[in-house]
């Protein structure tokens, strides 16, 4: 490829590094997420979920090794140097995934979704507090109108369900989960700018999987092992590529866009998606609450991710 095609090139994508840009890879995430969700509910309770965690992502690092081995002599400078970020962030990133499998067979589904709308509250309140973002009043209506519209769905428009609701062992395990999701979100904007969104990737995969191995061997010895056979190694296989790759890809640029209090607010997407492709692939019904929780969680975004502020702006990478 000449420099003048490569030019060509990058002014014909130079949008995905908008705003909008932005908007459109963190939907897509969210789709992702949600698929994540339905994949994941089809194997409860047949795959482990430290050997189910740790194959997903090691089978990520594998996918992306084609496109940065080749470069990693030159690059291992910049690596040594950024390496306790490096190891922190795959730490958080891969060690709060597989923390929400484990919860998951403590707590039920409705109880983990709902406490999964904490994460973008915890992200944005943090963002304030660490890195003074600044969020408008309609900013604040737009977190509540989002939260609201997720508490709609999984209550399934019966505030009762919400009221009975008790906190247990797995809701905290949860709820441990998603303040490690928002404190990797707050962290991402700390990787190094010498990298590519894959080489990052790469190596938060890559240290995370080899710093979860040990739980991953002690659950194998003492719990239960992974089972061998060809329906496991296609649902790690989905998993690893929708979620740990792409997913991650999408999730890490748009947060370095667009900043992590906006592009949290685009996990409230997920249990709209979650519903819609329960519908499309486990025969679910869609019901009248649905369409008012999606309602609100589409509008709170619309405010959050509608007011960009020239301070926000300015910060924006180039």
């Amino acid at each position: 490829m000449t420099q003048e095609t490569r030019s060509v090139a990058n002014r014909k994508f130079a949008w995905i590094r908008t705003p909008r840009g932005a908007h459109l890879i963190l939907t897509l995430t969210a789709l992702c997420l949600a698929g994540n969700h339905v994949i994941g509910r089809s194997v409860h309770g047949e795959i482990p979920p430290l050997g189910l965690s740790f194959w997903r992502w090691t089978v990520g690092a594998l996918f992306l090794a084609p496109f940065v081995v080749p470069k990693i002599l030159e690059r291992r400078e910049i690596y040594r140097a950024h390496l306790k970020i490096l190891a922190v962030l795959g730490l958080l990133i891969v060690g709060s995934t597989s923390v929400l499998l484990v919860a998951l067979n403590f707590t039920t589904a409705i109880n983990v979704s709902l406490i999964n709308a904490v994460q973008p509250v915890l992200t944005v309140l943090l963002a304030v507090v660490f890195l003074q973002d600044r969020i408008s009043r309609s900013g604040v209506v737009g977190i509540i109108f989002a939260l609201f519209g997720v508490v709609v769905m999984m209550s399934k428009g019966d505030w009762t369900n919400v009221s009975n609701l008790q906190l247990n062992s797995g809701d905290l395990i949860a709820l441990a989960a998603m303040c490690g999701l928002a404190t990797y979100a707050l962290n991402l904007r700390k990787l190094p700018g010498d990298l590519s969104v894959v080489e990052s990737l790469f190596a938060l995969t890559l240290m995370g999987s080899l710093m979860l191995l040990p739980f991953y061997i002690l659950e194998s010895l003492f719990y239960a092992t992974v089972p061998m056979r060809s329906s496991t190694v296609v649902v790690v296989l989905e998993l690893a590529l929708l979620v740990s790759v792409f997913g991650n890809l999408m999730w890490n640029l748009g947060n370095q866009i667009i900043g992590p209090s906006r592009a949290a607010m685009f996990i409230n997407l997920i249990p709209l998606f979650g519903a819609m492709l329960a519908v499309t692939f486990l025969g679910e019904k869609i019901f009248f609450y649905h369409l008012i929780g999606g309602l609100f969680i589409c509008l709170g975004i619309w405010l959050v991710v509608g007011n960009l502020n020239r301070h926000s702006r300015r910060q924006l990478p180039e």
